[in-house]
């Protein structure tokens, strides 16, 4: 059989396929490049970028692998502040801290002063002469009238806070001898309305001035009704009530003969 029935036995360039043209250029595509010859490449040696065997630098779009090690890089790493503030507090001696001061007390408020009615009356009288002839009035009253007006205004006034306040020590000591001693809103209204007044309430008999006793033998005392003492003047509004009873026999005392 001649050569010119079967072309593709021929070896001239005509008669070669497509893929023996393009044999070449795949094999020359699938040759191994040394490490040496890639551009990009880290110089183990250096650290520096080698140019490649063309001389050409590599793309600055970073591979897969150059984004997973900067990532771990930044999470090992930790940042600049948090290392130099971590480095500080180990540097720096551990100083003991001192226990907390002691909260002070609330100073008490101070007790007040009884007054009466003849020391008011005095210094009233003593400085109104004064205030009249700054005020350049026209008349001067006498001073037996001024004293006589004083007296009576400060009385009057005495006279009705003595009817007020004894009014609500009835009222609480009424109150006191209800059970529960009429309720937890009750006693704190109460309460407040005495503070409030200057009125002391007084439960136990450590002033035996200012109770009597009603009945009963014994050393002990049972209380019935509460003292109350007007700490403005100092006088007892309403004398309380004790009952004598045995140390023994008794079921709620409240303390022992003055």
């Amino acid at each position: 059989m001649s050569s010119s029935k079967n072309p593709s036995r021929s070896t001239g360039s005509r008669g070669r396929s497509a893929d023996q043209k393009a044999a070449p250029k795949k094999a020359a595509a699938r040759k191994r490049v040394d490490k040496a010859d890639r551009p990009g490449r880290i110089c183990p040696a250096c650290g520096g970028v080698q140019p490649g065997a063309e001389g050409r630098a590599k793309s600055s779009k970073p591979t897969g692998l150059r984004i997973r090690q900067a990532g771990r890089a930044a999470t090992a790493r930790p940042a600049p502040a948090a290392a130099a503030k971590r480095a500080d507090s180990a540097a720096a001696p551990v100083e003991p801290t001192a226990p907390p001061a002691p909260a002070e007390a609330p100073a008490p408020a101070p007790a007040r002063v009884p007054v009466d009615a003849p020391t008011l009356i005095k210094g009233i009288v003593e400085r109104v002469p004064a205030a009249l002839s700054e005020a350049a009035a026209g008349d001067a009253t006498p001073p037996s009238a001024l004293t006589a007006a004083v007296r009576k205004a400060v009385l009057d006034e005495f006279r009705t806070r003595a009817a007020f306040t004894g009014r609500v020590a009835e009222m609480d000591a009424l109150l006191w001898t209800q059970p529960d001693h009429g309720g937890p809103a009750v006693r704190a209204s109460m309460a407040d309305h005495l503070k409030a007044l200057g009125i002391r309430r007084l439960d136990t008999p450590d002033q035996a001035e200012a109770f009597v006793v009603t009945e009963g033998t014994g050393e002990a005392f049972e209380l019935l009704r509460p003292a109350y003492v007007d700490e403005l003047t100092g006088k007892v509004i309403l004398a309380g009530q004790l009952r004598r009873i045995a140390p023994d026999a008794a079921q709620h005392t409240t303390g022992e003969d003055a």
